[in-house]
């Protein structure tokens, strides 16, 4: 068996620019989920005007903890009116405005409840998903968690990223 040997410069060269194109297309080729594999909420909100829509898979919680997040944008004040109303998140008050006012950072964290969920779900489909909510930048992020362990993950996650501690 004889072994061919690249001895031209066009050769070598060609072979260096298919390496280089191999590999950003690996690294910037889009990773996208199919839609019926995204969340019920991301589904019900991304065609809806006004609100930027994403599903990120296996978002990294810490070392060891990925969950699936929704996160929903609103790019005017109709849009975030509502997503506060479809979520029943409340007005806040003066006092907790000025203090959001002074730190966009803050995010408040619930667990979603049936009474605060948007679209019509099955039992079990959102006994654990945490919801944050980042008034500053209008945004809500919820994240799909399987167990109270997870969302004890979250909670500090989001306090992390809310007092600037995260490395994230």
């Amino acid at each position: 068996m004889r072994i061919h040997k690249l001895t031209s410069w066009p050769e070598l060269i060609v072979v260096g620019m298919l390496i280089v194109i191999g590999t950003l297309a690996v690294k910037l080729w889009p990773r996208t989920v199919p839609f019926d594999r995204c969340s019920a909420i991301y589904r019900h909100y991304a065609g809806i005007e006004g609100i930027d829509a994403s599903f990120i898979k296996d978002f990294k919680i810490n070392d060891t903890l990925f969950v699936d997040v929704t996160l929903l944008e609103a790019k005017d004040s109709a849009s975030w009116a509502t997503l506060k109303h479809d979520f029943s998140i409340p007005e806040l008050t003066p006092e907790w405005q000025a203090r959001l006012d002074n730190n966009e950072r803050a995010v408040g964290t619930s667990l979603l409840t049936r009474e605060n969920y948007p679209i019509t779900v099955s039992s079990d489909t959102m006994i654990f998903d945490e919801l944050a909510i980042s008034h500053h930048f209008h945004r809500l992020t919820i994240f799909h968690a399987k167990n109270d362990q997870e969302n004890l993950a979250i909670f500090y996650h989001n306090l992390d990223q809310s007092t600037g501690k995260s490395s994230n």
